[in-house]
């Protein structure tokens, strides 16, 4: 029983991997709905593991149950894209305060890979998965564990965020990808430097530089 538990349990972790991989390229456009018996056949698994997942992506904000059970990939409203920009605004000027207490040359190093894999991404659902990893890694180097609580919980809604919202820059731009290399280069560099309040003021401009891109309704309004 044991055994057999621990297997199960690898296969749905398997799956909602894929299935999370899939949702944030945009593979499944928003408000699509999931078929269980679908999903297994493509994926040559039961239907156990499958809904296993999607109860786990669920609890991560990449999908949504209605009332009848069916399951539909969630629509970032407005008010949705405002609130997870503010959450940002309070969560990553601590984590480059802290990143700048704490990061050793290996998180560097790392950065500076992610910095490079972000010149040379094709697509921007690259682009969008890079930066999520990037900021993942400025929170890790923190050191602060319930910090990492507060950002785990997030983590795959703010990749979703940046999907939509670099979809916008890139539309206005046409240079999503050359400005994020460069704002994350600037940032790396004072995280480097030391320099706490300077690391926590740039990467508070950082996330602020979006509220351009934010659609404006009257529901985002009062949000």
């Amino acid at each position: 029983m044991s055994l057999s538990r621990v297997r199960r349990v690898s296969l749905a972790h398997s799956v909602s991997s894929q299935l999370s991989r899939a949702i944030v390229a945009g593979d499944f456009p928003a408000g699509a709905q999931l078929s269980e018996p679908s999903l297994a056949a493509k994926l040559g698994v039961s239907r156990a593991p499958v809904r296993e997942a999607l109860i786990e992506l669920e609890l991560r904000g990449l999908v949504e149950f209605d009332p009848q059970g069916r399951t539909r990939i969630p629509t970032l409203t407005p008010a949705d894209l405002l609130e997870i920009h503010a959450v940002r605004l309070a969560l990553d000027p601590l984590a480059a305060t802290l990143a700048a207490e704490h990061a050793t040359a290996d998180v560097f190093t790392a950065l500076e890979a992610n910095i490079a894999a972000t010149k040379d991404a094709k697509t921007l659902a690259d682009v969008s998965r890079l930066d999520t990893d990037f900021h993942d890694r400025i929170v890790k180097a923190g050191k602060n564990r319930r910090l990492m609580l507060c950002w785990n919980a997030l983590r795959d809604q703010v990749e979703l965020w940046l999907t939509q919202m670099q979809m916008r820059h890139q539309a206005v731009t046409k240079r999503t990808r050359q400005q994020t290399v460069d704002s994350h280069r600037e940032l790396l560099d004072v995280i480097r430097s030391g320099d706490a309040k300077r690391a926590a003021n740039t990467a508070r401009d950082h996330v602020a530089g979006w509220i351009e891109l934010l659609p404006t309704t009257p529901t985002a309004a009062q949000a």
